[in-house]
């Protein structure tokens, strides 16, 4: 009886190690090498999202959130394990590190920002469509975004 046990639990085990095995194979990282910081005060946040849903501002629909330090007036946000897909990125230098883009009264943000692709229209939001790249299965993804203020 211990004997057929162990041969099923054997068998059992062996049978989920090529699907975790190929999930792994088919995920990817996408890094966010983030530059044209003006200072080294706050942090820097980066949203990746799946679905153009939420984008750029909807923290609670970004598919991941990463919240990196600053170095030398740069800074990294690292996405391991992300599948093959559509996203689009939103970086934030968030000086005051309040977790927020911060807006003067006309709505103009005053922090600085880039979506990926380098896209920072200056009268509206970008668009998921203009943002959006392409992650390939097991191709790991630089993305470079310089911020603007």
């Amino acid at each position: 009886m211990y004997l057929f046990r162990l041969l099923t639990a054997t068998l059992i085990l062996s049978s989920t190690v090529p699907t975790v095995a190929a999930a792994a194979e088919a995920a990817a990282s996408v890094r966010v090498e983030v530059t044209g910081l003006r200072n080294t005060a706050g942090q820097v946040g980066c949203l990746l999202f799946n679905a153009p849903e939420g984008f750029p501002e909807d923290h609670s629909r970004a598919y991941r959130q990463v919240v990196a330090p600053i170095k030398g007036a740069q800074a990294s946000c690292d996405f391991k394990g992300t599948p093959p897909g559509s996203y689009a990125v939103i970086v934030l230098h968030d000086e005051n590190m309040n977790g927020k883009m911060d807006k003067n009264f006309l709505g103009i943000p005053t922090e600085g920002y880039v979506a990926s692709n380098n896209v920072r229209p200056a009268m509206s939001a970008p668009k998921f469509s203009e943002s959006s790249f392409s992650v390939k299965a097991g191709v790991d993804t630089i993305i470079n975004a310089k911020v603007g203020y």
